[in-house]
């Protein structure tokens, strides 16, 4: 399995790193991240998501989700991020904004966790290419 190389993950509290570890969280080849549902704001990224998307680890733990989206896309993604029993999904489609303005699509696996003490949802966003995709432009959202 190939592995993303090593970005100096942010030291946290060692309960929260059990956690990503236990997840393979930071050696993912895919990119994962975890945001706090209550303020949308980036809590850990792995260096998959750092490679893929463009941001530095810093760039995007201060930021928030509503920033790597379209701005078309954003009203939809505040509508699913406000239903009851949301912060569990498979396969969703959505649109992301990286670093340099290029869009990619991506489908979306996520569910819900407590991270730091705090409400939270770890994103597992695989990339899509026409040829694992249904449509040739995705719908919007996550």
């Amino acid at each position: 399995m190939l592995r993303a190389a090593k970005l100096n993950p942010t030291p946290k509290s060692s309960k929260s790193e059990d956690f990503l570890a236990r997840l393979d969280f930071y050696d993912s080849v895919t990119p994962m991240w975890i945001f706090d549902i209550e303020t949308l704001a980036f809590l850990a990224v792995n260096d998959a998501a750092v490679l893929q998307y463009g941001y530095s680890r810093e760039e995007f733990l201060s930021m928030t989700i509503l920033d790597i989206r379209p701005s078309a896309d954003v009203v939809l993604l505040l509508r699913e991020e406000l239903q009851e029993a949301r912060h569990n999904s498979r396969g969703e489609q959505w649109r992301h904004l990286r670093k340099d303005g290029s869009l990619v699509n991506v489908e979306i696996t996520s569910y819900e966790v407590r991270f730091r003490e705090r409400p939270a949802e770890v994103v597992i966003a695989q990339q899509r290419t026409r040829s694992n995709s249904q449509h040739s432009t995705p719908p919007p959202g996550a």
